[in-house]
């Protein structure tokens, strides 16, 4: 049977106290370690939030930077063809502005011609002095008829009017022509001339009117 002492009484309360001492230590540091994953947790959540928001504006970025590149593509694409229609609108315009300078030569020409020749009124001349009249008229017709066969060739080449395309006469050919008329006189078929010159300057005085 074992030997009893008195100061084993004495130690046994001081080896509970011991051993309540570390069971709170462990009860600490578990609480301490669920307060540290917890926080652990928490963290993770936190930056895989802040990495779910970066990739998210990151995505948006990467949508509007490629809306702004389709929008600068197809601004510069506008405006270029906006650009190129008005220097095509332009060279039209000067084309035009061109064409109608001319034009309106060419109604400035015929218009004085017209005015010369209606002021002779050949149907009023007196017998006195008719060969010089014809003499001097002659060349004035002559002119006019010449500006007006040119005023054709020059107006079929304008690009804007189809006004020269047809000329008046042309498809009479057996008709009589002032160019037949001055042959047949030059050649001294006609045999009274200041009647031939009088009834000639009626008739192309009239033709010319009518055109």
């Amino acid at each position: 049977m074992p030997e009893y002492h008195p100061s084993q009484e004495r130690a046994h309360p001081r080896q509970m106290e011991l051993n309540t001492r570390v069971g709170d230590g462990e009860e600490h540091h578990a609480e301490q370690t669920r307060l540290q994953v917890e926080e652990a947790r928490a963290q993770a959540a936190y930056y895989e939030q802040r990495h779910a928001e970066w990739v998210e504006q990151r995505r948006d970025l990467e949508k509007i930077t490629l809306q702004k590149t389709f929008f600068s593509e197809n601004l510069n694409e506008v405006g270029t063809k906006i650009s190129n229609c008005l220097k095509r609108i332009e060279m039209e315009i000067d084309s035009l502005e061109r064409e109608e300078q001319s034009l309106e030569q060419i109604q400035g020409c015929l218009h004085g011609h017209l005015k010369i020749l209606s002021a002779m009124q050949p149907q009023q001349w007196s017998p006195e002095g008719l060969s010089d009249r014809l003499r001097e008229a002659l060349p004035k017709l002559e002119r006019a008829e010449n500006d007006y066969d040119e005023a054709y060739v020059y107006g079929r080449q304008l690009r804007h009017s189809k006004l020269f395309d047809k000329k008046p006469g042309d498809a009479e050919a057996n008709a009589l022509s002032w160019a037949k008329l001055k042959e047949q006189l030059l050649s001294g078929l006609f045999f009274h001339l200041p009647l031939f010159l009088l009834i000639l300057m009626t008739w192309g005085v009239a033709s010319l009117i009518n055109k």
